[in-house]
């Protein structure tokens, strides 16, 4: 779970570092696409768990294309996830 929760922590650090040290790349991302992928082993996904990247998308004039949550059962991807997955993939 630490290392979990330090991927996400790494990911916002490395995205404010855009904002304040390296301004020139991060006005690069304006008018960009952004979209967000989860995995875990159930259909888990807690509510609210998107916000943070749908408000740094906001914050740094990028399109929100959507999100979704798959999930490997028993070593395996179930036709439910794989319909989820393509009806994304056809979204954006």
């Amino acid at each position: 779970m630490v290392l979990y929760e330090w991927n996400f922590k790494s990911f916002f650090d490395r995205i404010s570092d855009l904002l304040k040290t390296e301004k020139d790349i991060g006005r690069k991302l304006r008018g960009k696409s952004m979209a967000m992928i989860s995995c875990s082993n159930a259909n888990d996904l807690k509510e609210g768990f998107s916000m943070p990247f749908i408000e740094t998308a906001n914050y740094l004039g990028m399109s929100y294309l959507g999100d979704i949550h798959a999930w490997v059962e028993n070593g395996k991807i179930s036709e439910e996830v794989k319909e989820i997955i393509n009806t994304f993939r056809l979204k954006i």
